[in-house]
């Protein structure tokens, strides 16, 4: 999480941008929860549907990032009733969980994703984003240090929607 730290504190000081707090959140989350992608999605809901769209994702097999895909409940109706009714979903096998096998040809096999864990980030309630831990070739358990430190990782992630998103009165 230092690297995340690092990056919050250069935000605050000026001398950093959102997107950069939210690579560093992404580079550390795939280091400390061993996952070969992370992603941080921008949770958003326009009268009774949802989306999220991602901020910053990195992948490990070639340390790209990327962001800019939205998924709406539209789309994936299974996975948003999860996400918003659980606050989490926590998926060693991707490809069958209730939650996330709408996913399966679209998403999952042409990028040889097997293991999924999504954690719900709230501010004052509600979501407001969500942090993704995917894994690829082979399944992943995902334990209860994994959930604890995308726990502690979420009051980064609210500092930097802070910053990035304007607060109105």
């Amino acid at each position: 999480m230092d690297r995340s730290k690092a990056a919050l504190a250069a935000l605050k000081s000026g001398t950093a941008a959102p997107d950069d707090v939210f690579r560093a959140i992404c580079q550390d989350i795939t280091d400390t929860v061993g996952a070969t992608r992370a992603s941080v999605w921008s949770f958003k809901t326009e009268g009774l549907k949802s989306s999220i769209t991602s901020l910053c994702l990195h992948d490990t097999r070639d340390g790209s990032f990327s962001a800019g895909v939205t998924l709406t409940e539209d789309a994936f109706p299974e996975y948003f009733e999860a996400i918003t009714k659980d606050l989490r979903i926590v998926a060693p096998d991707a490809l069958t969980h209730p939650a996330t096998s709408c996913f399966d040809e679209a998403y999952f096999t042409p990028l040889d994703i097997r293991s999924l864990l999504d954690f719900v980030v709230l501010e004052k309630g509600a979501p407001v984003a969500v942090l993704c831990c995917e894994h690829c070739s082979e399944q992943k358990p995902w334990s209860s240090a994994d959930l604890d430190y995308l726990q502690a990782i979420a009051t980064v992630v609210k500092f930097a929607f802070k910053a990035r998103v304007p607060v109105t009165a």
